[in-house]
């Protein structure tokens, strides 16, 4: 039961960002490039999330990006749950060939 709670508010959390999108003006991919965004799936000293992105794209997991007003929102458990599903996805691998990111629900 707890965790059908947490896929739901996770997909609230998402349509009220899509709506709070829909509502603005529309900007494209210049408004969504100027959108700060945070690594979910780490955390600075203060508890704050660093930026989205790797210094060094050889070596690491992939980010679990959210913009900073989604992440805000979500509590610890949900963003905890929705970096393992990422790692899941990254350790199963692309079942296509080539290099094509794995996505995640």
């Amino acid at each position: 039961m707890e965790k059908i709670k947490e896929k739901i508010m996770e997909h609230i959390l998402l349509f009220e960002d899509f709506l709070l999108e829909e509502n603005k003006t529309k900007g494209g991919l210049d408004k969504w490039f100027k959108e700060k965004w945070v690594d979910i799936s780490k955390t600075n000293k203060d508890g704050s999330h660093p930026p989205c992105g790797r210094s060094d794209a050889s070596k690491g997991g992939y980010p679990k990006c959210r913009k900073v007003r989604v992440a805000a929102k979500m509590t610890n458990k949900q963003k905890k749950a929705s970096v393992a599903r990422k790692r899941k996805v990254e350790k199963e691998g692309s079942k296509s060939s080539g290099r094509t990111p794995n996505y995640s629900k």
